[in-house]
């Protein structure tokens, strides 16, 4: 018996290094386990810090881009918009201010009329003020001179784009007789509106002054400088009884003008439908030749020919000339110049002997052929209406479709 519990007792000793080794690589495949998952959960950690990094990188980055394009849109912007410049000085005072409300508001009917016609003149009239060494914004004084219309005309009898009166016209070069007024000329009234407006500054060394006087006279302004001892435009016009009122406001209406014309988009000017630019030719053409027979040469409408020449009064070219400078379409040179040396020069006005009655005065003849008294004086060398005698045969020139086939004569019967 004894025996026995000694041998159990000996079993008991070599299981116990046994249990012993299968505890502690029971503990250490626990703690390799648990390492294991804690060095995944770091990896895990490390992996998501990453790529949160990554995106705010990617979000940074795309934001970046972003900015860019949009300093990249700026920049074309800024680019592509012309920085708008004055050569005239511009002032903003309560009176201009009123005027561009009121081009906005009660005159901006004719303002969009005068916009939409400026694009059609202003490159040409710009481009004669450089020429002559002056401010290009001067062009702009014909906005609100006459809408940019070279057929305008005032109670005072001013005519034209620049609205000259006859006697000023004629100082700077501009004919006007019963054949022509080239105060309607928007080229040669350009022409003289800047001789004219160089003269002006020379005696005021101020374009306000210069502008002023243009609508007054210079003698009224000078009057006023004198008076009042200063050259300052807007001293002068505190003084209502020193200018009229038309005056006083010529300039406050026409600063308010440029700067709408330079932005009109700005000043809510946006559905504007510009008329297309002038493009002509000059070209001689012998004086007397019916306007009809140059618009079928060129293969166009006579009121394109008369749009280009509004300086002519009569439907003929000047019989007083041998050669006549006329406006053509640009595109329609080629085709006039084939065409018209084809036409017989008798052809070209036509004319009508008329003999006259008892009881015809030069007037009721001139009126019964839709003329006027100076080109029958002209042709046929008389020096005043009353010099028609009772069967005299006068040379009246008529439209085509007027005269009876018997009748004819060409511009060649009188020497």
């Amino acid at each position: 018996m004894q025996k026995i519990k000694t041998v159990r007792f000996l079993h008991l000793l070599l299981l116990i290094p046994l249990f012993i080794f299968f505890a502690v690589s029971a503990f250490a495949v626990e703690v390799d386990v648990a390492a294991s998952s804690k060095e995944t959960n770091v990896i895990a950690i490390t992996q998501t810090a990453s790529e949160k990094e990554n995106n705010v990188q990617d979000a940074v980055s795309e934001e970046n881009h972003a900015i860019q394009n949009l300093n990249d849109l700026t920049a074309d912007i800024a680019d592509d918009e012309e920085e708008i410049t004055y050569d005239v000085p511009v002032v903003v005072n309560d009176k201009v201010e009123f005027f561009i409300k009121y081009f906005q508001t009660r005159g901006r009917k004719h303002f969009e009329k005068w916009l939409a016609r400026s694009e059609r003149y202003l490159p040409m009239l710009k481009d004669i003020f450089r020429q002559n060494g002056l401010p290009e914004d001067l062009a702009y004084i014909a906005l609100i001179e006459s809408g940019f219309n070279p057929n305008a005309k005032s109670r005072a009898r001013a005519v034209g784009m620049w609205q000259f009166m006859k006697w000023t016209g004629k100082k700077y070069g501009l004919k006007v007789d019963s054949w022509v007024d080239e105060r309607r000329d928007p080229e040669k009234a350009t022409r003289a509106a800047a001789r004219y407006l160089k003269d002006l500054y020379g005696l005021f060394n101020s374009w306000h002054l210069a502008a002023a006087s243009y609508n007054a006279g210079e003698g009224r302004i000078m009057r006023a400088v004198k008076k009042h001892k200063t050259d300052d435009f807007w001293v002068v016009a505190k003084y209502k009884k020193t200018l009229k009122r038309e005056t006083r406001d010529y300039i406050p209406k026409y600063i308010a003008a440029l700067l709408i014309a330079k932005e009109p988009a700005k000043y809510g000017f946006t559905d504007i439908e510009y008329h297309s630019q002038l493009d002509y030719e000059k070209v001689s053409i012998p004086g007397a030749t019916d306007l009809a027979i140059i618009a079928k040469a060129c293969e166009c409408l006579i009121d394109d020919i008369k749009e280009l020449n509004p300086q002519l009064l009569r439907w003929f070219t000047p019989p007083t000339d041998s050669q006549y400078e006329i406006k053509l379409p640009k595109e329609k040179l080629a085709v006039f110049q084939e065409n018209f040396v084809m036409i017989p020069p008798q052809q070209r006005l036509t004319f009508l002997i008329h003999k006259v009655k008892k009881g015809e005065t030069l007037s009721l003849i001139a009126k019964k052929y839709g003329t006027q008294i100076e080109p029958i004086l002209y042709l046929n060398k008389l020096k005043n209406a009353k010099n028609v005698s009772i069967g005299a045969e006068l040379l009246v020139p008529v439209r085509p479709k007027k005269v009876a086939a018997p009748e004819l004569a060409s511009s060649n019967q009188r020497g």
